[in-house]
């Protein structure tokens, strides 16, 4: 009798440690879970942001060199002051919108690289990249200059160097944007470090990207 009264408790704490295990497993689970979709959701959105910030830059890039070409284009053409004025207007625009948003891209770069203070990337796209888009936006306003003032322009094109440096931009910024985007993918596997391989791979693809081309 005392035996079977023993295996009968025996049996309700069994049961009891059952129903326990069964609530502190499932809490648990339910914590794990919550964390790690947190953290899913958190990393997507960053994802999305930071591609998304990659997407911007290069679109104001390749925006103000194409605006820039059209106004060369309209001047090596001899064409009438209207549409001269009307290509120059719509450079200026984007010239506006390009220092406008510029900072908030150059802060992402930073925290692309995981540098908190500037980064040799953003001292990169400084030198390489924003330097010869300002040599352009400078022979571009001069030769406009000369075109309003009944003057030949197409001497001073030739004298920045024009093809050159728009040409130089558009490799540049293909190199830097390109391994900017590489560090912007969605990538849980602990075996990768695109920070790592933009460090010692990267830098050096982007700076060979952006020489300007020696003289024929």
């Amino acid at each position: 009798m005392a035996s079977r009264m023993g295996l009968a408790r025996m049996a309700r704490l069994t049961r009891r440690q059952l129903i326990i295990f069964a609530l502190v497993s499932a809490i648990i689970n339910g914590m794990v879970t919550a964390t790690a979709g947190a953290w899913l959701t958190q990393s997507y959105a960053a994802y999305q942001s930071r591609r998304l910030s990659v997407q911007n830059l290069s679109d104001l890039i390749y925006e103000r060199r194409a605006r820039a070409g059209m106004v060369v284009s309209a001047l090596r053409r001899n064409a009438d002051l209207d549409e001269v004025r009307y290509r120059k207007r719509a450079y200026d625009e984007v010239f506006v919108e390009w220092n406008k948003r510029i900072a908030q891209n150059v802060f992402q770069i930073r925290e692309l690289v995981g540098e908190r203070e500037m980064s040799t990337a953003e001292q990169d796209f400084q030198e390489l990249l924003v330097r010869p888009l300002s040599q352009i936006d400078l022979c571009l306003t001069k030769a406009y200059d000369l075109k309003l003032a009944g003057q030949d322009p197409l001497a001073m094109l030739d004298l920045c160097e024009m093809p050159t440096l728009h040409q130089m931009v558009l490799d540049c910024a293909s190199s830097f944007t390109d391994e900017l985007y590489k560090m912007t993918r969605l990538d849980f596997s602990p075996f990768t470090n695109a920070r790592a391989e933009f460090r010692t791979k990267g830098r050096d693809r982007i700076k060979t990207a952006c020489v300007r081309p020696e003289k024929p």
